[in-house]
């Protein structure tokens, strides 16, 4: 209960996130006993198992094609509540078992990290001299096609308490749902037969479970939940595409015994490497007789890799969208008017820090990656200019002394002799001494007539 966000919409019963934070001592005693009769009887309100779904559009699509919306279910807080305290019980049960290439809403890990091993691969693979093949896989509605059954066998696989596992099938079954416009009308009430619920603490947990066992390929997995690729490299593109094809025949073969279902129109495949004379080459992988559509640049979890792992394309997109994000900005403050100081740093880290940040490391430390700001890179100069650095700003009398440099027990420091002409002669410039004091030997810091020396670097 101490995890509920305030300010969340409520679902078909209306009781806000706000009524269970300020609930009182009794009340919360009362709920619990509630949570434990619904486990130990296997039973559900009805009121848990509707949902209210509002459709969102997606960016860039079209708004009168059905699949251009995403949609988005309002559960009841009561039964976020009970699926959280599931989730809790069986996490580290779950997570022991699943698969290392799967880092989809586990603990510490990102999609960053799925980004980066890929990268990391593609990079390997560029020292052995080899070309990388990567195929992006979609998959059609995958939340809502899961199979119950094979989940079910699954669970029991996974989890070894049998009372836990029909726990969680009754909060799967008999779901319905009912759509809801901005103008407030509602479609029919609907049952679902198959996935998980849109919107649930456990459907991401859930789905990792029933895509854990995928088949061992010559290719590496890279999952985040639904969002799979699998990258193959070899010496020359014969290799690699037939490896491709034999991994995806087996991919293709399981979704098909689970019943997922592959969108070949949406999936994708690409090459990685850096041969230039080869640049227009495109991969050939075929599914059911149909080749994939070869990209230049695909995006993968929200980052565009090319060829080349340059990130120009991708670099240029989040260039605009921080660009358009600061003009919003600034429209918020003026220099009599505006916003407060907090509410832009808010807005700010929100809207353009986010945008700007999102898997940098990914990038900002690729060796071919050009429009990078770098600060240790020297400014461009014309021909025959020089570079001659600003110096401090010092207070009237103030001298500016150079910080010595730091040597080791028993070492000497030997000042570099400036580069000479041919013919030129190098007459080193004495120190300035104070009155009644000269320089003898040519030894550094030692005076004569009462000065202290100078000390040793």
């Amino acid at each position: 209960m101490s995890k509920l966000k305030p300010g969340k919409s409520p679902g078909r019963d209306n009781i806000h996130p706000e009524f269970v934070i300020h609930q009182s001592t009794t009340t919360s005693g009362w709920l619990c006993a509630f949570y434990t009769s619904c486990y130990q009887r296997l039973k559900l309100p009805k009121t848990w198992r509707r949902a209210s779904v509002i459709a969102l559009p997606k960016p860039n699509k079209p708004a009168e094609d059905p699949k251009s919306y995403r949609p988005i279910s309002l559960l009841c807080v009561p039964f976020k509540i009970l699926e959280r305290m599931v989730h809790s019980r069986i996490e580290p049960v779950v997570d022991s078992q699943l698969p290392r290439e799967q880092a989809g809403f586990r603990r510490g890990r990102s999609t960053a990290d799925q980004v980066t091993l890929l990268c990391q691969d593609i990079e390997d693979s560029f020292q052995n001299n080899e070309k990388a093949g990567v195929v992006y896989l979609d998959l059609t509605a995958a939340y809502d096609t899961v199979w119950h059954r094979g989940l079910h066998l699954k669970l029991l696989r996974t989890i070894p308490d049998r009372h836990m596992v029909k726990f969680i099938m009754e909060t799967l079954s008999n779901r319905s749902f009912i759509l809801q416009t901005s103008s407030g009308q509602c479609s029919r009430l609907r049952r679902l037969k198959n996935g998980v619920p849109q919107g649930s603490v456990l459907s991401p947990m859930l789905f990792n479970v029933y895509i854990h066992d995928l088949p061992d390929t010559a290719s590496r997995k890279y999952g985040y939940a639904d969002d799979l690729a699998i990258m193959l490299s070899r010496p020359t593109w014969k290799a690699m595409e037939e490896g491709l094809n034999e991994d995806m025949g087996t991919l293709v073969a399981y979704l098909r015994r689970w019943r997922l279902q592959l969108s070949v129109g949406k999936s994708v495949a690409a090459a990685y490497h850096l041969s230039t004379r080869e640049a227009r080459r495109e991969l050939e992988v075929h599914v059911d007789n149909k080749c994939l559509e070869v990209q230049q640049a695909p995006k993968y979890l929200g980052v565009r890799l090319d060829r080349t792992l340059s990130f120009k394309q991708h670099l240029e997109e989040v260039k605009a969208k921080v660009t358009s994000r600061v003009a919003l900005i600034r429209r918020l403050a003026g220099t009599t008017w505006g916003a407060s100081a907090k509410t832009l740093r808010i807005s700010t880290q929100a809207l353009v820090f986010s945008a700007a940040e999102y898997c940098a490391p990914v990038w900002s430390r690729s060796p071919h990656a050009r429009k990078r700001g770098d600060l240790s890179t020297p400014p461009k100069l014309d021909q025959g200019e020089t570079f001659t650095p600003t110096p401090p700003k010092l207070d009237q009398g103030e001298t500016f002394t150079p910080t010595p440099p730091k040597l080791d027990q028993g070492e000497t420091f030997t000042p570099t002799p400036p580069k000479l002409d041919q013919g030129e002669t190098f007459t080193p410039t004495p120190p300035k001494l104070d009155q009644g004091n000269r320089f003898e030997n040519m030894v550094p810091g030692v005076l004569v007539g009462g000065a202290s020396p100078a000390p040793q670097p």
